[in-house]
């Protein structure tokens, strides 16, 4: 079975922040960043707050937790414009880009910008179907995103996936 769809910077840079949020590690990464930078507040909000040693814990409890609250918001932005950027500069434009995905008994193909990549079905760990595409997850390769537009109804989406799912019977 073959889809073809086209996908833009737009899908691009969520295909890499949904890649990056399965990660456990880069998990940790924005704990660690987390922690410290609550750290870092509160010693500051210690050090410059005059009185008590209970006014400077409490000033060091709120900045920590002004810190938590508003951190996870920071970033994102600036985080995805520069994956947008890069994008860019790899695609060489803003798109759209045409991808095709196949299924085949030995193998998931897909085909963008003249780039043919096979994964073997025993190489994808999940097969994740979301509000927008179906999400193939591979190890040690990131994950491969159909996007539903892929699919002319919901049914062919899903005889896609039961299809994909018969090949991949550990991806369930």
């Amino acid at each position: 079975m073959k889809v073809k769809f086209e996908f833009t910077i737009d899908d691009l840079v969520d295909s890499a922040e949904r890649t990056v949020s399965r990660s456990a590690v880069a998990r940790g990464w924005r704990a660690q960043r987390l922690i410290l930078s609550c750290a870092l507040s509160a010693v500051v909000a210690y050090l410059v707050v005059p009185g008590s040693d209970e006014r400077k814990l409490f000033a060091a409890a709120i900045a920590a937790l002004i810190c938590a609250a508003i951190l996870p918001f920071s970033r994102g932005g600036s985080r995805k414009r520069r994956l947008e950027q890069y994008f860019r500069e790899q695609f060489g434009g803003h798109g759209p880009f045409t991808c095709e995905v196949e299924l085949t008994p030995a193998s998931l193909i897909s085909v963008q910008r003249g780039l043919r990549a096979e994964r073997a079905w025993p190489t994808i760990t999940q097969i994740q179907v979301t509000d927008n595409s179906v999400d193939f997850i591979t190890q040690g390769a990131g994950s491969l995103i159909v996007r539903n537009r892929a699919f002319a109804s919901r049914e062919e989406r899903d005889a896609f996936v039961k299809l994909a799912r018969s090949y991949a019977p550990q991806a369930q």
